[in-house]
């Protein structure tokens, strides 16, 4: 009877540490791998990362920053989030837009969403990240450039 009383205490005991290894096996968290495109020169790019739910890019869930590409968000749990990343030209830390809202600095989203309409809600830009490692490619796009108005030239004398 001892013998049998041990064997079940070492069964429980083994059920005991695979039990708490197989729920952390489940809720492993993935790294995100971002590669930007179209950088411009070697200022800093910054990057928002909110759940997808959320109606506007304030506050961001992580930010980072740095001049290298990719970038790397580490240990992400699994779920739909949307990434914004901007290329701070000026150096003074935030994305500048003109008085009627238009981004001043290039700027990508996850999903690389067409900016025609203003800038996209994250639910625009969402992406899946799963336990495991992902990597989403998002497109920077650069600011518009301002046209030139040219004056009217003045008719010459001998044109009619």
């Amino acid at each position: 009877m001892p013998q049998r009383i041990l064997q079940t205490v070492t069964r429980l005991c083994q059920l005991c540490l695979l039990v708490p290894l197989l729920v952390c096996q489940s809720l492993r968290a993935g790294d995100l791998l971002i590669e930007v495109d179209g950088k411009q020169d070697q200022a800093n790019l910054y990057l928002a990362l909110v759940p997808a739910d959320q109606q506007d890019w304030q506050p961001s869930l992580r930010e980072l920053q740095g001049t290298e590409t990719p970038l790397l968000i580490t240990d992400l749990p699994p779920g739909r989030y949307a990434v914004q990343v901007f290329q701070d030209s000026n150096g003074n830390g935030q994305l500048d837009l003109s008085p009627r809202g238009i981004p001043l600095e290039p700027v990508g989203f996850s999903g690389n969403p067409s900016l025609f309409g203003g800038k996209p809600k994250p639910s625009e830009s969402l992406f899946e990240h799963s336990d495991t490692d992902s990597v989403i490619s998002v497109r920077l796009i650069p600011p518009r450039k301002k046209k030139e108005r040219v004056a009217p030239v003045a008719p010459r004398a001998g044109d009619r």
